[in-house]
């Protein structure tokens, strides 16, 4: 029984012996879990509210875009009323030249009937006032009957041509009276029509308007919504360095009671290029080099970040080295993404990963050329491509010294 006791207060002993040297680094890892947790929270609310933002976005644009297709019509629409109008401008100029042509044709025809009118009724008053002595003069001035018939016939024949111009005259008055009043209904009903296309292009006008600025202020709502993203993108990447500085401590704890040297290979601005593994082994291909450019997305200048590695979908993306995976989730623009801290404020960010493309996880330990994903086009990506940045604290360099 002594003997019994003797062993247990031996293994007893031996336990306490294994498990002490872990228990004083037990609380500091517990606290930097603790701290990573809630990291973790704060990056999903961040997460959370970027997906937000750029759904919102995405509706706002689509929105916007239903509301330019809208004002084009309109303005279409606009310019055929202004060609209609001007057409029923030139109608409304040419019954209105044709008017004052016919009204002065209606003064001209009136002129002449009154001027013959008057002519008559001279002759009439002539006659009257010498009764028929002016038919006998004229009769009775006959060499033989013959000459008498020939004057009768003749006083009888100016009598009725007189009475015949003046009915023709009558007539052609009364003709151009009711073509006057034929073109005094054509304008006015070209007065009308005009009135009415007016009525429709001031309409159109006020749409045009309305239209402007709800596109504009469709626009204001999008830039807010980029800022948003924008904002939560920065967030991110500020979680991501607090992050990277507990995974470095929760290491250094870890190694600490494993008893081991830690080896991580540091990197700092100054490190000597071609020190980092090129991404894709399978492929050499570069369609884009880091530096400003025309976005093929946003189709503005923009800075771009790092360089574009075109290869097919599923193409194996490595580690270009040694590190810590501080983001292995869906990023702003660059879709599927893995970031990994090398040390020395050093990152490496792999972008437009394809989906279910991601092979690691946040906080996993990864070693220079280990497998991380697999090339897709996911985020702002016009095809299979791998986009790779290079960022000294936090900011992106040309990756291209550090590669070659």
């Amino acid at each position: 029984m002594k003997k019994l006791s003797l062993s247990l207060t031996a293994v007893v002993v031996a336990l306490c012996l294994v498990v002490q040297p872990y228990t004083g680094f037990a609380g500091p890892l517990d606290d930097i879990n603790r701290k990573l947790e809630n990291l973790q929270k704060q990056e999903q609310e961040a997460a959370k509210k970027r997906k937000e933002a750029e759904e919102l976005k995405a509706s706002l644009q689509e929105q916007k875009r239903v509301e330019i297709i809208t004002l084009q019509e309109i303005q279409e629409e606009i310019e055929r009323q202004v060609a209609k109008l001007n057409e029923l401008n030139e109608q409304v100029n040419v019954v209105t030249a044709t008017l004052h042509e016919t009204t002065q044709q209606l003064v001209d025809a009136e002129e002449r009937v009154e001027e013959r009118d008057k002519q008559l009724k001279s002759r009439v008053r002539a006659m009257y006032m010498n009764g028929t002595v002016s038919y006998l003069d004229v009769i009775l001035s006959a060499t033989s009957f013959s000459d008498f018939i020939e004057r009768f016939n003749t006083l009888k024949l100016i009598s009725g041509n007189d009475k015949r111009l003046l009915e023709a005259n009558k007539k052609d008055r009364d003709l151009i009276a009711e073509k006057k009043i034929e073109v005094e209904i054509q304008l006015q009903e070209a007065e009308r029509l005009y009135a009415e296309a007016e009525d429709v292009r001031q309409q159109l006008l006020a749409r045009e308007k309305q239209k402007e600025v709800a596109i504009a202020s469709l626009s204001a709502q999008e830039a807010e919504a980029e800022g948003i993203s924008e904002e939560q993108e920065q967030s991110l990447v500020a979680l991501a360095k607090e992050k990277a500085q507990l995974y470095n401590e929760k290491n250094k704890l870890i190694q600490q009671q494993k008893a081991k040297e830690a080896k991580m290979k540091t990197s700092n601005v100054s490190r000597a290029g071609g020190q980092l593994a090129w991404p894709v082994p399978d492929s050499g291909i570069i369609t884009s080099e880091f530096g400003y450019r025309i976005d093929p997305i946003a189709k503005k200048r923009k800075l771009h970040a790092g360089m574009d590695i075109a290869a097919p979908n599923g193409t194996t993306i490595v580690a270009a080295d040694d590190g810590v995976v501080l983001i292995a989730s869906w990023v702003r623009g660059y879709g599927n993404t893995v970031v990994i801290d090398h040390g020395g404020g050093m990152w490496t960010w792999y972008g437009h990963i394809r989906q279910n493309g991601i092979k690691v996880s946040e906080g996993d330990s990864v070693t220079r050329g280990q497998k991380i994903a697999e090339v897709g086009s996911t985020g702002d990506s016009t095809g299979n491509h791998l986009h790779f940045e290079v960022r000294i604290d936090e900011k992106p360099v040309n990756p291209r010294p550090y590669v070659e």
